[in-house]
């Protein structure tokens, strides 16, 4: 393997806030390399500012070893680095093929008219190269949260990338769609990708990761082969102290009812059925826990009550 990212002592400051502070980071082609650390450790940051979005107040970028500066995503598109963030970048009212190729669509008669076919054969193309299987007639809307994130990836792969970001892409998806997302990393990774995958959740980075780095209050904690580490040993790496995994748990006696709900219905704007007859009820001395992949209705219950 060889270096394809270099970051150098990569500070941001916002005021008040130091976000990153003196990072040193180095990617190998065909490695899934974790960015792992709490809520608010500077990961995303990070990865903004390697993406374009953000500028570094101080530090340097290298790709394959040549000093790059980035002004805007576009730039380090051109250097071959895509990002999928947490809340996908997507026009639910197109197709899979037209959000696919959007910002690069081919097109006829002397540059004019939009080429819908050769969109939809591109998109075609790519879904197959990449294997990452989707229908590129379908609308946005209509399809799961594990599906969109296949055509954002897509969406990134398409353009030549040779550096994939995921800004904690197991958030929104099932069990059975994490694995999938986990095998179709493993090929990209097998065809020399390099893939920063940042997370939080310890199984996943043990599971998917052969090197990590820990970001705690945005500074470099350590970086290490998943090999040398145990869950226990990365979460103290993390937190900065040992963690306890396992809660005794005493007597719970709730009381009485303090909230009812029944048979309780919520529509989108586009009129689909977010809440669907729902009925449950919460007691005095209880927490009640509400489950579900991001999209299930979970912060329109909230919302509504």
């Amino acid at each position: 393997m060889s270096c394809i990212i270099q970051l150098e002592d990569i500070t941001k400051r916002f005021p008040g806030v130091t976000a990153n502070d003196h990072i040193n980071i180095s990617v190998e082609k065909g490695e899934i390399h974790t960015l792992a650390g709490e809520n608010g450790a500077g990961k995303s940051t990070l990865m903004n500012i390697l993406f374009g979005l953000y500028r570094p107040t101080e530090g340097n970028i290298y790709i394959n070893g040549e000093k790059v500066e980035f002004h805007s995503s576009k730039d380090s598109i051109k250097c071959g680095i895509g990002m999928v963030h947490q809340h996908f970048m997507q026009m639910p009212s197109l197709t899979v093929a037209e959000n696919v190729i959007l910002g690069i669509e081919p097109t006829k008669k002397g540059g004019v008219i939009f080429d819908q076919k050769k969109a939809r054969q591109m998109t075609m193309e790519a879904a197959e190269k990449y294997q990452l299987h989707v229908d590129p007639d379908a609308k946005i809307k209509d399809l799961s949260v594990g599906m969109r994130q296949k055509v954002e990836i897509l969406k990134e792969l398409i353009r030549g990338i040779e550096i994939l970001i995921l800004d904690e892409p197991t958030a929104v998806l099932t069990p059975q769609e994490t694995k999938e997302l986990f095998d179709q990393l493993r090929f990209l990774r097998d065809q020399g990708y390099a893939i920063i995958f940042i997370s939080h959740k310890l199984g996943e980075v043990m599971e998917l990761c052969s090197r990590v780095t820990v970001l705690r209050r945005g500074r470099i904690m350590g970086t290490d082969l998943i090999s040398n580490l145990d869950q226990s040993s990365l979460a103290r790496m993390i937190v900065g102290r040992d963690v306890v995994t396992k809660m005794e748990r005493g007597e719970q006696r709730p009381k009485h009812k303090v909230v009812e709900v029944k048979d309780l219905v919520y529509q989108n704007q586009e009129g689909r059925p977010v809440v669907n007859h729902l009925n449950f009820s919460i007691r005095a001395g209880e927490i009640l826990g509400i489950a579900g992949v991001e999209g299930n209705g979970q912060s329109e219950v909230a919302d509504l009550l």
